[in-house]
């Protein structure tokens, strides 16, 4: 490994670590609806959130075991996550987008590695995204189509991106990735500074009211309720029966 892909690991690395007092982590595997209606079939997410100061780390992972039936490669990728920060933030710039720890490429990226930049085809921007992702303003992605407005490469580069390829495998892949397309399997680590910062409380509202989205338009996904959401269920279904 190269001196510089060692030390842009070791940069993220150390941005995980000083976010480790406020790190937060969101599973997605609630179906949130998508062209594709089959069941899920072990289609699952996962994103880790570091908060500190205004820098904050999302690492976004594609934990599935299983896709829906009638996905085709592009559609198995993990290529978006949308959320809403408080109407005070908004992204300032995205800092990077790099293969997660322990992950590595596929396809056209297969000589890449953990650490390495894959900015050229992730964008972000404070501007919403396309079809069900439009109610959230800040939007990760490699899909092309997100973006009501400005969208800005993570490699600083403008412009839309290609996508769905270029996103999110499982491990070990579901479907192979051809040899000309990109892809990362199973983790990207993206790292961005916010115009504000937020506490923990505001954290976990943004994290928890987030969505992901597979391959184009293909399925969305959105965190397992939190468990006071899970008790106040669950309080309404005992008062339902006494009815």
């Amino acid at each position: 490994m190269s001196q510089r892909r060692l030390w842009v690991l070791a940069a993220c690395l150390a941005t995980c670590v000083v976010c480790a007092r406020a790190d937060l982590i969101v599973n997605y595997v609630v179906d949130a609806g998508g062209s594709n209606t089959n069941p899920l079939n072990g289609l699952a997410a996962r994103a880790t959130f570091g908060l500190s100061g205004t820098q904050l780390a999302v690492l976004l992972e594609n934990t599935s075991t299983g896709i829906p039936a009638g996905f085709e490669v592009s559609d198995s990728l993990l290529v978006s996550i949308g959320m809403n920060l408080p109407d005070d933030v908004s992204i300032f710039s995205g800092n990077a987008a790099v293969i997660g720890p322990g992950s590595n490429g596929l396809g056209s990226w297969s000589s890449r590695t953990a650490g390495d930049s894959v900015g050229e085809e992730w964008i972000w921007t404070n501007d919403f995204g396309g079809d069900l992702m439009e109610p959230y303003a800040q939007v990760i992605s490699t899909s092309s189509g997100q973006g009501g407005g400005t969208v800005t490469r993570f490699d600083g580069g403008q412009g839309t991106v290609d996508g769905p390829f270029g996103g999110i495998a499982a491990d070990p892949p579901l479907l192979n990735v051809p040899g000309s397309k990109p892809a990362v399997s199973d983790s990207i680590l993206f790292t961005l500074t916010l115009t504000g910062s937020l506490s923990d409380a505001q954290l976990a509202s943004v994290a928890h009211a987030s969505i992901v989205e597979f391959g184009s338009d293909a399925r969305y996904l959105t965190p397992t309720p939190e468990p006071a959401s899970l008790l106040l269920l669950a309080l309404g279904a005992t008062m339902l029966r006494r009815r």
